[in-house]
């Protein structure tokens, strides 16, 4: 007979017993660590809170100051589209040569310019950097999400006002053989003026549009600039621009808006 196979040897199992005072001891580290993790959530998450609510002020007196100039570029579009329509007679009308026809007023606050210009764009700073910083932050989460949407709308608006804006720019300084004159006009030259003139026309129009969608926002967000302000700019606009500045549209889109301000 075969010897029987040896049994392999049993491991021998030792069983930590921790006594009361040690588990008592590692009970209120766990909890000691979980209470202090939930504080410093509590902390950031009021830092966030806090953050939010700085930059949708700071995103309000951005908004105000932008639908102020809205309400200004609106009153004074009748100008700038008689201005175009003026240009573009001209233009039809010319034989030969063009006389020089210099933009007949200044721009408000500016300097004197070294060359005379036939169009004069209204330049204005459009802002936008705590609504950016609002929207790409952690903080946005913060925001109820209807505010966050028109928020994001509001951004889009002034972002195409000044990209339009530069385009009006842009479009304007090739407009100045008309504020010079051209002694010899040939039907090459007025197609090309006249392209610029539409080009000129478009992003003018494009300003006013999107101009009117920004105070639809702000109306929205219960924001609006001071009624009062508001008048003096318009009147001081109308004394450098003249009658055409339309007061009384402005003061009508800056009586809605306070009106639904909150």
């Amino acid at each position: 007979m075969s010897e029987a196979e040896p049994q392999p040897a049993r491991r021998r199992w030792w069983r930590w017993r921790p006594d009361r005072k040690r588990l008592i001891e590692l009970v209120i580290i766990i909890f000691g660590v979980l209470i202090a993790l939930g504080l410093e959530n509590s902390v950031q998450e009021w830092r966030w809170r806090q953050e939010g609510r700085d930059l949708e002020r700071l995103a309000r007196q951005e908004l105000e100051l932008n639908l102020a100039q809205a309400i200004e570029r609106i009153a004074v579009d009748r100008c700038l589209r008689e201005r175009v329509a003026f240009l573009a007679a001209g233009l039809d009308k010319a034989t030969g040569s063009y006389a020089p026809q210099p933009f007949p007023h200044d721009e408000p606050n500016s300097t004197k310019l070294a060359l005379p210009r036939a169009y004069q764009p209204m330049l204005r700073p459009w802002r936008s950097a705590s609504l950016q910083r609002l929207l790409a932050t952690e903080a946005s989460k913060r925001v109820s999400p209807e505010r966050l949407l028109i928020q994001s709308q509001v951004l889009f608006t002034v972002e195409s006002i000044a990209r339009d804006a530069g385009e009006e720019h842009i479009a304007s300084g090739r407009t100045l053989p008309l504020a010079m004159g051209i002694p010899t006009m040939t039907p090459e030259i007025r197609a090309d003026l006249l392209a610029d003139l539409g080009e000129l026309d478009r992003a003018r129009s494009g300003v006013e549009l999107v101009a009117r969608r920004l105070t639809d926002r702000g109306a929205e967000l219960g924001v609006a600039p001071d009624p009062a302000e508001m008048r003096q700019r318009l009147i001081e606009l109308r004394a450098t621009w003249g009658d055409c500045v339309d007061i009384a549209a402005g003061m009508a889109l800056s009586q809605r808006l306070s009106d639904r301000a909150t």
